[in-house]
């Protein structure tokens, strides 16, 4: 009977547990337990309590030297005139710091469409490496924007990781326990608990490995614009913006030249037919006028 009891105390145990996260299931599993536990229930908790297996609140006491786990994440915009360099040099870098890239995105001219190149990256660099990548990468090209986020996920991952060692260690004493089982319906419901153990513990390794992945390689986010022109400086002086304004006038208005010479060499095959055409059609018609009969006014005889 103390056997059987001890049992039925661990299986409550890890229902109760696990029944935190609000589970139906585990919690009909409690119920169950509980009832079949009988007059061996408070002896059987007694005695799991002094082994320090199982505490009120998570199952394990979490550890005080945990350190913060942070997720960062950077995004830059960012704008050149010599687009490929700039690319050549990103990518580059992000091999130099043992990091990879996660996504991909280059978007060019076509053939007979004119316009720059832009470029987005998702890039993932080691977390103790983000800002030497961050400024040797700043230096590239001209950066339009910049903006840095942290998400601080220490409590979630202690929690998670509380919850995989609590089940880890009712696997333990599960498996001690099936060793000495007896009863056929005891090794039944053993093993019902540790198939739901297994499924449990493979979903917390697998949130904990995404975490340690995010928190191990910052996201990085780069949208690369290739210009004519880079942007000016915010803050300038009197002078330099005058200069500045001056020079982009100037630039506007060479642009504008330079787009009608090439509209306009690019038309004259069409100009020339549209000359001879006209060529024709004048010779054409001053041909027929000219070949129109010419009445003269009859003289009227003198008197």
């Amino acid at each position: 009977m103390k056997k059987r009891a001890w049992i039925m105390a661990i299986l409550m145990a890890g229902a109760l547990a696990a029944g935190c996260g609000g589970a139906s299931k585990d919690t009909m599993s409690a119920a169950s337990v509980t009832e079949e536990a009988g007059a061996y229930e408070n002896e059987a908790w007694d005695d799991v309590a002094e082994d320090g297996a199982v505490t009120a609140e998570s199952g394990i006491e979490i550890p005080t030297n945990t350190s913060q786990k942070l997720i960062k994440t950077v995004t830059l915009n960012m704008e050149t005139r010599e687009f490929e360099t700039v690319l050549s040099g990103i990518q580059a870098k992000v091999t130099e710091t043992g990091g990879y890239t996660e996504t991909s995105e280059v978007n060019g001219t076509s053939y007979y469409g004119r316009g720059n190149r832009s470029a987005w990256l998702t890039l993932r660099i080691p977390a103790d490496k983000l800002d030497t990548f961050i400024t040797t990468v700043s230096g590239l090209g001209n950066v339009t924007s910049k903006s840095e986020s942290v998400d601080d996920i220490t409590l979630q991952y202690v929690d998670t990781e509380s919850h995989k060692q609590a089940l880890e260690t009712e696997q333990e004493r599960l498996l001690t326990l099936m060793e000495q089982a007896e009863n056929m319906d005891d090794i039944i419901k053993i093993e019902t608990r540790l198939s739901e153990i297994r499924y449990e513990l493979q979903r917390y390794e697998s949130t904990l490995r995404t975490y340690d992945n995010q928190v191990s390689y910052s996201t990085v986010n780069i949208s690369l614009y290739e210009v004519d022109r880079e942007s000016a400086p915010e803050k300038q002086s009197f002078a330099s913006e005058l200069k500045s304004r001056l020079t982009d006038d100037l630039y506007h208005i060479g642009q504008g030249l330079r787009s009608f010479a090439i509209w306009f060499l690019a038309s004259l095959p069409y100009i020339a037919i549209l000359a001879a055409a006209a060529f024709v059609i004048i010779k054409i018609v001053r041909k027929i006028v000219w070949k129109k009969p010419i009445f003269h006014k009859k003289e009227e005889p003198k008197e």
